[in-house]
């Protein structure tokens, strides 16, 4: 899912073009990042903080890691995250999610333990109602965190997210209107009844409806973690949008 995807954006809050990994190696002596001067591509401004020194997005991981772990009240990084390359998974994760997957490599968070729970046999399978504890870990660390604080962290490491999303294809434009874009794309997805319907045409399962199937990476693991996950995910979500955005839902 992009459940881990999920769970960056309230880390961060708060990687699409093929460069993966190799990308980021090529890339980890980058300058440092060049403020975005205010225009017709800030949607959402981030209010001025106080300037504190930041190291280079290159050596990001530890400091980043150190102040990501003290939202989950906790001395490290909860192992359920990926360590390396953290500013760059964070901003990766939040643009892939809108999108038809989210690449492997640059995933921030590892995957929960298990197979996807299916009930019945074919030509009448749908997702089990169990498959929603699967998510329990992920949902334990969300429901842990302080959205201000959250933010506060988002807003400290900020230049380097907006570095980060300059070298992924995108300069000039304004992060933190990325990340609104995506918390009001998640917000968007449906609500659906159980039981939801799944076909087996091949290794993956997939959503009977094409209805569900075509929708992006974000809106199936919405559908997918179970209703009362996402709705406690969306919850969060609001709260944090509340705190970063000045422009009301589209």
């Amino acid at each position: 899912m992009n459940r881990q995807l999920i769970a960056g954006l309230i880390v961060a809050a708060a990687l699409v073009a093929g460069g993966g990994y190799y990308y980021w190696q090529q890339r980890a002596d980058a300058p440092a990042p060049t403020p975005v001067a205010a225009g017709p591509h800030i949607d959402n401004p981030l209010a001025p903080t106080a300037p504190v020194p930041l190291p280079t997005l290159a050596d990001s991981d530890d400091p980043f890691g150190a102040d990501v772990a003290t939202l989950f009240h906790s001395a490290t990084l909860p192992e359920l995250f990926y360590p390396t390359h953290l500013a760059r998974r964070v901003v990766a994760t939040v643009d892939n999610l809108p999108r038809e997957q989210v690449a492997a490599t640059v995933r921030l968070m590892r995957p929960p333990e298990g197979a996807l729970a299916v009930r019945g046999e074919e030509p009448s399978l749908s997702l089990a109602p169990e498959n929603s504890a699967r998510y329990a870990k992920y949902l334990e660390l969300l429901a842990g965190v302080d959205s201000h604080q959250a933010v506060a962290v988002y807003r400290k490491f900020y230049p380097l997210l907006q570095q980060a999303y300059d070298e992924l294809g995108y300069p000039g434009h304004y992060f933190n209107d990325r990340v609104v874009e995506v918390i009001d794309h998640l917000l968007a997805s449906p609500e659906v009844a159980d039981p939801v319907p799944l076909i087996h045409p091949s290794v993956m399962y997939k959503f009977a409806d094409p209805r569900i199937e075509t929708r992006s990476a974000g809106q199936k693991a919405m559908i997918r973690i179970g209703r009362d996950n996402a709705q406690a995910v969306k919850a969060k979500l609001r709260e944090i949008r509340a705190l970063i955005a000045t422009q009301p839902p589209a």
